[in-house]
């Protein structure tokens, strides 16, 4: 990963208002994604995510906080973790390796989140980390 100066500032940023130093971070369009180890993940959020509306309000930004991990399926889970993940696979080509989540469908618009933040996130970091393409399909269940 390389870090410019801009992400520095964020990263350090983001330590200082929550106390903890996240693992990764990427900044899209519609906001900031930063991940942080899972044991400190509940410091990073803060008391009923007091720490996310400081950043929000300081970076003028949305800004989501998601549990880091070196696997890839409890990377996925860790990241949509209000989603119910119906099933994971990994398949891969020559070339080529793609993680297919299949959620239900009700739960199609927070799996995207607001203008396509989180489901953009999760293809960067996905991409970045284990060199995996996502496919988010969704299934009517009941």
């Amino acid at each position: 990963m390389e870090i410019t100066g801009e992400d520095l500032k964020l990263l350090t940023l983001f330590e200082s208002v929550t106390g903890v130093m996240p693992s990764d971070m990427i900044m899209l369009e519609g906001g900031i994604v930063f991940l942080v180890d899972a044991p400190v993940l509940g410091k990073a959020i803060g008391k009923k995510g007091a720490n996310i509306q400081r950043l929000r309000i300081k970076l003028n930004k949305n800004v989501l906080v998601s549990q880091d991990n070196d696997e890839p399926e409890s990377f996925v889970r860790g990241f949509f973790n209000n989603i119910e993940i119906l099933s994971f696979e990994i398949r891969e080509a020559p070339g080529q390796k793609v993680a297919f989540v299949t959620i239900p469908d009700s739960q199609r618009g927070i799996a995207i989140g607001k203008g396509g933040m989180r489901v953009k996130a999760a293809k960067a970091f996905l991409k970045r980390k284990f060199g995996t393409d996502l496919s988010l399909k969704t299934r009517r269940v009941g």
